[in-house]
């Protein structure tokens, strides 16, 4: 579960980006957070991945208090969270396959489970066909796939993504929200 209690995010002492958010996300829910450019939605996605404090309130994951991890642990935290990112942060060098591998590997799991994992990750984002390819390569649909896949990769117990169908035809869409 993952709760955000009067949470206000202040930069710089004088603007403000979110104020008194109360937010109650439970396990298993499908929610979409939509609003404005420049209405905060990125920085509640900071908030919750800590890459930034708020100046109140409480944020919650799973009954922890997040601010309340040590800096050594931030890690652990993060990698419970699969996280899409809207511009797909590829590594350019890597191909697909080993784009989507480096996050298994960023974990310490065996090369046997990666081997059977990529593949099955990368059929259910239908790109099946493009594991030796480079980011520069693809589409930007299939960038974003690759990205999703990555995020998904790991079983994290929640994702969170940043408009991750945003580059996407409606089909493609709909076969990955799925």
């Amino acid at each position: 579960m993952i709760e955000f209690n009067r949470v206000t995010k202040i930069y710089k002492k004088t603007f403000t980006a979110v104020k008194d958010i109360n937010l109650k996300i439970n396990q298993g829910e499908f929610i979409f957070i939509v609003g404005k450019s420049g209405a905060g939605k990125s920085t509640l996605i900071k908030l919750l991945l800590r890459e930034i404090s708020p100046t109140q309130g409480i944020i919650t994951y799973n009954n922890q208090d997040i601010n309340k991890i040590r800096k050594r642990s931030l890690a652990e935290y993060r990698r419970k969270i699969g996280f899409i990112f809207q511009d797909y942060r590829l590594l350019p060098k890597l191909t697909v396959y080993e784009n989507i591998a480096f996050a298994m590997e960023m974990i310490c799991c065996q090369a046997k489970t990666i081997r059977r994992e990529v593949p099955l990750v990368l059929s259910m984002v239908g790109l099946s066909d493009k594991a030796k390819y480079y980011p520069d390569e693809l589409s930007g649909g299939e960038q974003q796939r690759v990205a999703i896949a990555r995020a998904i990769i790991n079983k994290p117990e929640t994702v969170i993504a940043d408009e991750p169908t945003g580059n996407l035809d409606l089909e493609t869409s709909k076969e990955i929200m799925k």
